[in-house]
Formats: structure tokens, C-alpha cells, sequence
């Protein structure tokens, strides 16, 4: 006895696809907001550097120069912070369409559960 149609496998297996898919999508697009982060970091920290590099050569008095790189391991901690929390939010975001997609599969597996059971109840013998 057969309790699988083709059709119940094919439909299975495309939600599978569908759900690979949906969690793909949502790996990459996590993935992305990272590479972004880390270029715009790069991006600020080169300018940064240039910028404190210009002040050092440019000649000011010894004082001032050790009290804005002061100033700015300061700043640089602030930076570490706030980079941080971006990285937790690209993180915690992406967990979360994760576990969206992850309860709709849960959802459907249990709807198809339910209806294999009723199934094998119906067609079982007295």
C-alpha cells in the first residue's frame, strides 16, 4: 500500500526548494549588510588615518599632537562600539527571518503530519 502520491512528493519537495531558497535569499542578504559594514568601515578608517597622518606631519607642537591621539583612541573605542551593534543587528535580523522561515516549515510539516494520519486512519483496515 502506497500512502504517497506523486503528486504529495512533488508538492513536498517543491516546498522544500522553496524553503532552501527562502533561507539562501536571507543568508546572502545578511552576508551583504556584513560586506557593507565592514566597507564602510574601512572606508572611515582610511580617511581617518589620512587625517591624523596630515595633523602629525603637519608640523604642530608635540603637545598637541599626543592629545588628539588621545582624543582619538577615544573616538576609536566609540567606533568599536558602534560597529559592534551593527553587527549584532545585521545578526539578530537575520536570525529572525531564519526562524521565520523555520516556523512555516515547522507549520507545514505538522499540517502534512496531520494529514498523513488522517489519511492512514481513513484507509486503514477494520
Amino acid at each position: 500500500m502506497n500512502v504517497f502520491t506523486p503528486e504529495q512528493l512533488v508538492s513536498a519537495q517543491q516546498g522544500n526548494i522553496t524553503t532552501l531558497f527562502a533561507l539562501t535569499n536571507q543568508a546572502f542578504h545578511g552576508f551583504q549588510k556584513l560586506i557593507e559594514l565592514n566597507l564602510q568601515v574601512a572606508k572611515s578608517t582610511l580617511a581617518e588615518g589620512e587625517a591624523s597622518w596630515q595633523e602629525a606631519l603637519s608640523g604642530k607642537a608635540p603637545e598637541a599632537f599626543l592629545t588628539s591621539q588621545a582624543n582619538a583612541t577615544q573616538f576609536v573605542a566609540e567606533k568599536v562600539l558602534s560597529y559592534n551593534r551593527h553587527l549584532y543587528e545585521i545578526a539578530s535580523g537575520t536570525q529572525a527571518e531564519f526562524l521565520k522561515v523555520a516556523q512555516a516549515q515547522y507549520e507545514q510539516h505538522n499540517r502534512s503530519a496531520q494529514s498523513l494520519v488522517d489519511g492512514l486512519a481513513k484507509n486503514a483496515p477494520a
